[in-house]
């Protein structure tokens, strides 16, 4: 079942650290060979002309990163070469005031670099044959080991952002701070939609690839007070610094296109990603890092209950006992509905040309409660899916459209189907049983069936298509560009139209990555023989850029909102079936 738009309701983000990198990726082949072959050497200072003789030359030029003949001579050029502040004991002991010395240091090389070194040494012998014997031993591939474990201990290795454990610190001091100043923040957990199908299709690399793409896109969204954190291998957990109600649900808002906005490139192809968030306000709702992970966590599972590219808001009735009650709740609703034929269709026009009047139609489900109110879509669509209900809908929608169809023979009606129904044998052919018992309506029907819900179940998708074309409907993808569906999918399913995904429409004449998008969308399109749909188109401006482009048909509110009593039907949808003095 489809729901309008309007119906679903110091940082590490800021500046995140890369993982350290191997010693010859950050020094280049030189200091690679230094690092792995553990170079080092011996040199003897002489106190009393200040001058250094070194035991291997060689060794030393290549620690040093310079000539054989460039190599310090003296205590003096030696010391210059240190970078930051020298070692107290080891210009003591240059003095004669120690008797031995060890430190750690890095030396300023001449090729820019800097490398980690540890210098130990020592006086000998007496009077004039006084000398300090000193060993310099590469101690850079334990360094950046060092460096590279304890950047681990705090950060994901694949995103770079904080792991749970710190993240989990982070927001307890967050969450301390805002009870302390009387503040409010927020707790996002944001999970990657259907990271297991990139995974079947393109590979697991190619799945690394969107997880650390998406982390990317979030992270640069954020404020510098803001953190974010790889909780876990498709989620990652954000703490808004400072956030009210409404700056909230902008930020998730934000957070959806970000990720939705432009395809994410992978050596397997490019794939359209998209995520559900949870969210939690700080402290009122939540007063301690284990209660706003939990429960953002809850808010999380509402939201993708919702559909891909959601979000929601805990609330008292998002926990697990009251969600059972909602359920049993809202089952009595649905099925009292049917009975009582409280749902009803909503029509929304399709147009090809903005001056058109409309021929076409989207019917969109509404359903009224025993008290005479619109139910929004999002509280009874997922929970029909839930409960096994949703069949029932599917096929009161293609009812009530077949009887729309059979009183006004001059329109064309979109409906759409859930994958629940489709991939059910019985339900599936009661649907195709109906179309064939109607057979003289169906070439005014397209059936639409969303993108992400195709890749779950492609064979039975492409068995049913098949089946509903030969009796005269057409087929159409909706919000196509929000799944991962290949191009041989595509040909298999033998598509008429292409529905392109809202989120790319929205405000397409002033995002240049948008245009790119549509445009690729639209070339495939042609490329397969399909026509074109934009969904969402709600100005002018983005309208005369959408046929431009070239797309085929128009939908939105721009074009116009979805009625249930429209004027062409001002007794909306019929119930039942007129009366039929074609058959025998």
């Amino acid at each position: 079942m489809k729901q309008t738009p309007n119906e679903a309701g110091e940082s590490m983000s800021a500046q995140t650290r890369p993982a350290p990198q191997s010693v010859s990726a950050k020094s280049g082949h030189e200091a690679g060979e230094v690092a792995d072959r553990g170079l080092q050497t011996m040199f003897e200072f002489d106190p009393s002309t200040g001058s250094l003789k070194w035991s291997d030359e060689d060794a030393a030029a290549r620690i040093f990163g310079v000539a054989r003949d460039q190599i310090a001579a003296t205590a003096s050029s030696l010391s210059a070469c240190i970078e930051g502040v020298e070692d107290e004991a080891r210009i003591a002991a240059f003095s004669g005031g120690r008797p031995s010395y060890a430190c750690e240091y890095q030396l300023k090389r001449t090729d820019g670099d800097s490398h980690w070194v540890e210098e130990r040494g020592g006086w000998i012998g007496a009077g004039a044959g006084r000398r300090l014997i000193s060993v310099i031993r590469s101690i850079e591939s334990r360094k950046r080991r060092d460096e590279q474990l304890s950047w681990l201990a705090v950060n994901d290795e694949l995103t770079g952002h904080l792991n749970r454990s710190h993240l989990r610190k982070a927001l307890s001091d967050r969450i301390a701070e805002l009870i302390e100043n009387k503040n409010t923040g927020a707790y996002l957990m944001v999970g990657i939609d259907d990271l297991g199908a990139v995974n079947a299709d393109f590979g697991f690399e190619a799945a690394d690839r969107v997880i650390a793409e998406v982390a990317s896109r979030l992270a640069a969204e954020l404020g510098p007070q803001d953190r974010i954190g790889r909780v876990a291998g498709t989620k990652f957990g954000i703490i808004i610094a400072d956030s009210d109600a409404d700056h909230m649900r902008q930020i998730c808002v934000r957070l959806l296109n970000v990720v939705r906005e432009s395809v994410i490139e992978t050596k397997g192809g490019v794939i359209a990603a998209s995520v559900c968030l949870g969210a939690v306000s700080l402290p009122d709702q939540a007063d301690s890092s284990n209660a706003a992970m939990t429960r953002a966590e809850a808010a999380l599972d509402a939201a993708k209950r919702v559909g891909k590219s959601s979000w929601s808001a805990f609330t008292d009735k998002t926990d697990v006992v009251s969600m059972r009650r909602r359920n049993t709740h809202m089952s009595d609703v649905i099925l009292t509905a049917l009975n009582e034929r409280r749902v009803r269709l909503a029509f929304q026009p399709i147009v090809s040309d903005l001056d058109e009047a409309p021929k076409k139609y989207e019917c969109l489900i509404r359903m009224r409660g025993d008290d005479g109110q619109n139910i929004p879509a999002p509280e009874f669509i997922p929970a029909a899916e839930r409960l096994g209900l949703v069949h029932l809908l599917d096929r009161r929608v293609l009812e009530m459209a077949l009887n729309t169809l059979a009183i006004r023979p001059n329109i064309h009606l979109n409906v759409n189907i859930s994958m629940e129904t489709l991939k059910d044998f019985v339900w599936a052919e009661g649907y195709i049983a109906l179309l064939r018992a109607n057979q003289e309506l169906t070439k005014r029907i397209t059936v639409e069936l969303t993108e992400t819900q195709i890749i779950d179940s492609i064979d039975a998708t492409i068995e049913f298509v098949s089946e509903i074309k030969r009796l005269g409907c057409s087929f159409g993808i909706d919000d196509f560009g929000a799944g991962y569906t290949s191009f041989r999918n595509l040909k298999a399913m033998d598509i008429d139209i292409l529905k392109i995904d809202g989120s790319f429409v929205t405000g397409v004449s002033a995002s240049r990555e948008n245009q790119l998008f549509v445009r690729t969308l639209l070339d495939l399109a042609r490329n397969f023989g399909m026509q074109t749909v934009a969904e969402w188109v709600d100005n002018e401006a983005d309208a005369m850029l959408l046929k431009g482009l070239g797309v085929d048909f128009l939908q939105g509110f721009l074009i116009g909102k979805p009625e249930t009593n429209p004027d062409w039907l001002p007794d909306g949808a019929p119930n039942d079936a007129p009366q039929r003095t074609d058959r025998h």
